[in-house]
């Protein structure tokens, strides 16, 4: 396995990309390698990043960022459960439902936060939720934020199945006058001049929008509401406390100090340990066999570890013969049997 394959966290900032901070990233260590050995210089330029599920701009915290080879990981995180901490803002509506839309409606909110938990309640659990006609949803292959920026007219997407595990308020700040938060960037107030917020505590799917929740919760109080700010604060088995800062991974000897291996990167699957020549024949394209699993039951995911603890493959169960099967074959390619 090269050096520098394998999953970094990364603690985003608000008011950058998810691009711009894996870029940042790929740039640091291609730099880096291009002052190593001839051959070295010659792979840089196959040096690949990407990132297991991408944050909003005005978003902070946890970002999975894959490099080398751990771009191949993607598929088997993104689709993880999520953890965040928002802030919603009530009584003024945005097309993004977020702070940085553009205003659409000031609505009245009701005068006592009381009425929070009762709203809360209806969006807990499996709901049909709308996605944001600005995001990066595709119709017609392209993403719905350019047609929208186009000017075209865009319908709603679908409705689809989300799963909200916990939705808890954790505090409140209701009817201040704006000058009470003047330190606050973006103050948009209610049509009484007041700001009304609750920062809530959201565990939830993969695809789960808090800025369609956002958007819901204010509905069910009869007003309108957006996200003012918002920081993911778990992936799956991965916590933001556990992540550096993007600004420190600029230094790509920083950079690999904190990057995980791969089969680091996937602490969710259950681990296999096979010997070397059992790897070999997986590295050359075969298949493992039903006995490679020792008699215990697999999960319908796994992964196979070399006995150095590298990864060698993703694999599943068949469901219906219990046979394992690869999905993603890691490692250098050895001459090898299948015989363990």
């Amino acid at each position: 396995m090269s050096a520098t394959d394998g999953i970094v966290l990364v603690d985003k900032p608000a008011g950058t990309t998810s691009f711009a901070v894996v870029d940042g990233i790929r740039r640091g260590l291609v730099g880096l390698r291009s002052e190593a050995a001839p051959a070295e210089r010659r792979r840089r330029a196959r040096l690949k990043c990407g990132h297991a599920g991408t944050l909003d701009p005005l978003a902070t915290g946890l970002l999975l960022v894959l490099v080398g080879r751990g771009v191949r990981l993607s598929r088997f995180l993104v689709g993880l459960d999520k953890s965040y901490t928002a802030v919603v803002r009530f009584g003024v509506g945005t097309d993004s439902h977020d702070r940085d839309g553009t205003v659409t409606a000031r609505r009245p909110v009701p005068a006592d936060p009381r009425d929070l938990p009762a709203a809360l309640d209806l969006w807990r659990g499996e709901v049909r939720q709308i996605p944001p006609v600005i995001s990066a949803l595709k119709r017609g292959g392209q993403p719905l934020h350019r047609r929208v920026r186009r000017g075209e007219v865009v319908p709603e997407p679908d409705a689809r199945s989300v799963r909200i595990a916990r939705l808890e308020l954790l505090a409140t700040r209701w009817g201040l006058a704006p000058e009470e938060i003047a330190t606050d960037p973006g103050v948009e107030t209610a049509a009484d001049g007041l700001v009304y917020e609750a920062t809530l505590a959201i565990d939830c799917s993969s695809g789960t929008y808090v800025r369609s929740l956002a958007r819901d919760i204010a509905a069910a109080l009869g007003s309108v509401g957006h996200v003012h700010a918002l920081r993911r604060t778990r992936v799956g088995p991965f916590v933001v406390e556990a992540a550096r800062p993007a600004v420190e991974l600029s230094d790509p000897v920083a950079t690999l100090t904190v990057l995980r291996s791969l089969a680091a990167a996937l602490p969710h699957l259950a681990t296999h340990t096979i010997g070397t020549r059992r790897a070999n024949w997986l590295r050359q394209g075969g298949q493992p066999a039903v006995d490679w699993l020792d008699g215990s039951d697999a999960p319908p995911r796994f992964k196979y570890c070399d006995p150095e603890g590298e990864l060698v493959a993703v694999a599943a169960t068949d469901p219906h013969t219990g046979a394992p099967r690869t999905l993603a074959v890691f490692g250098d390619r050895q001459p090898a049997s299948r015989e363990a």
